[in-house]
């Protein structure tokens, strides 16, 4: 049997296994991402001389600190807009539907007609459905509630291990071919870095433009409008889609046939999604994660299809890594005999038909 053989069994098993609990990986993730993204303060702490277990601490003590009084600050409004707007949401949905059903009577046929008000039927009950479940969604606590409970433990080890599991790992490498690994997560950690760290102040970022500028409109939910389209712009395109779609449908419930208001509101959407483009990312994400547009929506979309909001959490990390993958594979296949067999005797036969 193939050596190779082992390795691959292996990794299948371990991915099968992952997609069997993919249910309870929110805390760990997220404990492991808090972990990743503490670790170089926890290293700076460390080389002042601070044991790591006691740099572990602090630094997790004031992150969670600063995270609660964030939350303290934000939640008791948040939280009323939020259950407001999940009750009131299928009454700006039944005041847009005669809107939209007038514009299409005067552009389309009867079967349109009938299309856009199944459709703004179903989104009228998919609100009702979910202020249902914001009221009595106990599993949805209990989610919360582990989240809250299980993150630290797991970020507090994580840490506190990070650089024994690093080296652990180093030391199973196969040393035939560990110059070239190290290369591959170096550069893959380089791609990680630069995600997580910049996506994180570029999602703080259009968060409080969204909610400052919504909310100076007078838009009804504003704040928490704003702060649910900055959290959805780690979710590339179909984030920013939905959170103005949810403006809009507000915007128009709300100031009915004022046009100026409605393209206030979404000349906010404008407006951020150009400072997102010429300036956020630019300067905190740039080039770093280097993936096409098409490979970051079929990312996105695949981690949901194949884990639900988890795979969507993971999806652009795991599909940087993977490019930094092929990127590597194609570069040994460029340079390899395969690419170029038969490449000496193609050119001396293409100069000698030019002789001809």
């Amino acid at each position: 049997m193939p050596r190779w053989i082992g390795p691959v069994i292996a990794v299948i098993l371990l991915f099968a296994a992952i997609y069997a609990i993919k249910g309870i990986l929110l805390p760990f993730i997220a404990g492991l991402a808090i972990a990743y993204f503490l670790d170089p303060a926890a290293d700076k702490l460390e080389s002042w001389g601070l044991p790591r277990w006691l740099a572990t601490i602090s630094i997790l003590i004031a992150f969670f600190i600063f995270a609660t009084l964030i939350i303290a600050l934000i939640w008791p409004l948040a939280a009323s807009q939020f259950s407001g707007i999940a009750q009131a949401l299928p009454g700006y949905v039944a005041k847009v539907k005669p809107l939209v059903l007038d514009l299409v009577d005067q552009a389309g046929p009867e079967r349109a007609k009938e299309l856009v008000s199944q459709i703004t039927n179903r989104l009228a009950e998919m609100a009702g459905q979910l202020a249902q479940d914001l009221i009595t969604g106990g599993l949805a606590l209990f989610n919360l509630i582990s989240l809250l409970l299980i993150t630290p433990v797991v970020a507090f080890y994580m840490l506190r291990d990070w650089d024994r599991m690093t080296a652990q790992i180093d030391s199973w490498l196969p040393r035939k071919y560990e110059p070239v690994i190290k290369s591959l997560l170096q550069e893959s950690d380089t791609v990680l870095a630069g995600f997580v760290r910049g996506q994180v102040l570029v999602v703080a970022a259009e968060a409080v433009l969204y909610a400052v500028g919504w909310s100076l409109l007078g838009l009804d939910y504003g704040l928490i409008l704003g702060l649910l389209a900055g959290l959805l712009a780690f979710i590339p395109f179909v984030g920013p889609l939905f959170a103005v779609a949810m403006s809009l449908i507000i915007a128009i419930g709300q100031f009915g046939d004022n046009y100026l208001m409605i393209a206030a509101v979404f000349s906010v959407f404008l407006v951020v999604q150009a400072v997102e483009g010429m300036i956020l990312q630019p300067r905190f994400i740039g080039e770093r994660v280097g993936l096409h547009a098409v490979w970051v929506l079929l990312a996105v979309f695949a981690g949901g299809h194949l884990m639900g909001f988890v795979g969507v959490l993971i999806a652009l990390p795991v599909a940087a890594v993977i490019a930094v993958l092929i990127r590597f594979t194609l570069k040994q296949y460029l340079a390899s005999d395969l690419y170029h067999a038969g490449g000496a005797a193609a050119d001396e036969e293409q100069v000698q038909d030019t002789r001809l």
